[in-house]
């Protein structure tokens, strides 16, 4: 499909409204070969001599301004219905009064606060906040969006690539996602096969994997046990560190170059053993959990996570959750493994790791687990910006995005409800593999402003992507808080994150009160 834009020239002959000759027959030679959907910002008489009957589609927009172009690509897209009939006839295909209805499908609407009753100048808050932050330097540059009931009403971009000031930041550019990972790619791909039934968090590992865990504790480990981070497991294993030598990479496990036998790309010039990843499974198992059922958190369980879905799809988790949700979704950013997919002018580095690869981590997961397995891993790995990660959270507020259903709305609650807050001998706050407000509104990863029903998950990078499903609120923070270096936790003692949700929740409840008023 070819989209092809058609504007008026004040420097061509005026009896054609602007439009040449030979424009019109680039447009007919190309509706020959492809797909075209033509879109017209010119009077609707310049395209009387067109041949229309090869275009795919056409768009009549009449004039050329800003509003006309935003609003013609988001007619195409569908986030808004055309409706228009037009006012004269322009040859014999086309009459007056012609003009084809469309509806609205459910994918995000780029439009402004007042459109759904908020006001802009509420959100200069936000703009502050995240100003004040690439002055403390707690991270370079960030992406920030807000989307209320399926309408984007705020998506800018702050700062630069680095504190070098080299590259501005743009909405377009790739974040890592860090643990966000978890529930973006994994989570959501329990979710998809427990709604086939081919996963349960009622079941233990060994359920799942007796060949990795008979014989061990970890086989009865319940599932559920392990999303809501009450499995016993260990908080971490820096698995980097057996397979170093005097603080140097050991050969035996890494080479500089790729081949059959270093497959998996670690880093630039950095590739580790084709069985390495099956001793990061070996390494957990040998390690005994905790006894107490207490709330620790974990990256440990994600590793089995993949492993499952892997088992029980037959395809990598990097595939399986590209077919089953970012290509159908049109996330043209997210996904692993993004040096294979865009040039590293797009994607943001993250930090000068010294203590195990020895250089700046720059188009590859910052995880050193998940670089070790390859760059794909079921607790990190995920790259994008932070208008495709938005769109992961609207799907999960409702289960459907743009006109097909991806989750039911009975898994959808299962997973995105706090699973012991109702059990006062519990404490733990979390869904399965969601993070949840703190209940007593102190503290946590959100302001607290944000309903209880509301969910989502930060990452180590310096992210956070949040959904309410009773206000309808998205809000998604991207940042490279690690850059140059993970000490650096500004972004946390500063309270940024949350901060700019207590201001769009400020927002919204100004606009609440204005109306309540009236």
């Amino acid at each position: 499909m070819v989209l092809v834009s058609l504007h008026s020239s004040k420097l061509s002959p005026q009896g054609n409204f602007g439009i040449t000759a030979e424009s019109l027959r680039f447009v007919e030679e190309l509706a020959e070969k492809y797909p075209v959907i033509l879109v017209s910002f010119a009077n609707p008489y310049a395209l009387k001599k067109l041949r229309t009957q090869n275009l795919a589609g056409l768009v009549v927009a009449y004039e050329e301004g800003e509003y006309a172009q935003h609003y013609a690509a988001e007619g195409i897209f569908g986030s808004i219905g055309f409706a228009g009939k037009l006012p004269v006839t322009i040859n014999d295909a086309f009459p007056v009064k012609s003009g084809l209805q469309t509806k609205a499908i459910p994918v995000f609407h780029h439009t402004i606060p007042e459109a759904v009753g908020l006001h802009s100048g509420d959100f200069k808050a936000v703009d502050s906040i995240a100003e004040f932050g690439m002055q403390q330097q707690a991270y370079p540059g960030c992406q920030i969006l807000v989307a209320k009931a399926g309408n984007v009403l705020y998506h800018k971009a702050f700062g630069y690539h680095t504190y070098e000031s080299k590259q501005p930041v743009s909405r377009k550019d790739l974040y890592d996602l860090a643990s966000i990972t978890k529930v973006a790619s994994t989570v959501a791909s329990c979710m998809y096969l427990d709604d086939l039934g081919l996963f349960s968090p009622e079941k233990t590992l060994g359920d799942y994997l007796p060949e990795l865990t008979k014989g061990t504790e970890y086989s009865d480990i319940l599932i559920k046990d392990m999303l809501t981070h009450r499995a016993g497991l260990r908080s971490w294993i820096p698995f980097y560190q057996s397979t170093m030598s005097k603080g140097v990479p050991r050969y035996d496990v890494y080479s500089l170059g790729k081949s059959e036998m270093y497959p998996h790309r670690v880093a630039e010039n950095f590739f580790i053993h084709k069985n390495y990843p099956d001793s990061v499974i070996k390494q957990i198992l040998d390690t005994p959990l905790h006894k107490e059922k207490e709330y620790r958190y974990s990256d440990l369980g994600y590793y089995f996570l993949q492993i499952i879905i892997e088992k029980q799809t037959g395809v990598p988790l990097e595939h399986f959750v590209d077919s089953v949700f970012f290509k159908p979704m049109g996330l043209a950013t997210t996904g692993y493994l993004p040096a294979e997919r865009f040039g590293l002018e797009e994607i943001v580095p993250t930090e000068y790791d010294m203590a195990f690869r020895k250089q700046l981590v720059h188009g590859d997961v910052h995880d050193p687990g998940a670089a070790m397995n390859g760059g794909v891993g079921g607790h990190a790995g995920l790259f994008s910006n932070a208008n495709d990660l938005a769109k992961v959270m609207q799907m999960f507020l409702t289960g459907v995005y743009g006109d097909h259903r991806f989750l039911s709305d009975s898994v959808l609650s299962a997973y995105t409800d706090c699973l012991y807050c109702k059990d006062p001998e519990i404490d733990n706050r979390r869904g399965l593999g969601f993070d949840k407000p703190v209940t007593d509104g102190d503290g946590g990863p959100t302001c607290s402003c944000i309903s209880l029903a509301s969910f989502g998950h930060t990452g180590f990078t310096g992210t956070i992507a949040w959904a309410d499903p009773e206000q309808e609120i998205v809000y998604v923070f991207l940042s490279n808080r690690v850059y140059p270096d993970a000490q650096n936790k500004k972004l946390i003692t500063l309270g940024i994150r949350t901060e700019i949700m207590q201001a769009i929740y400020d927002a919204n409840h100004n606009a609440k009160q204005i109306g309540a008023v009236q």
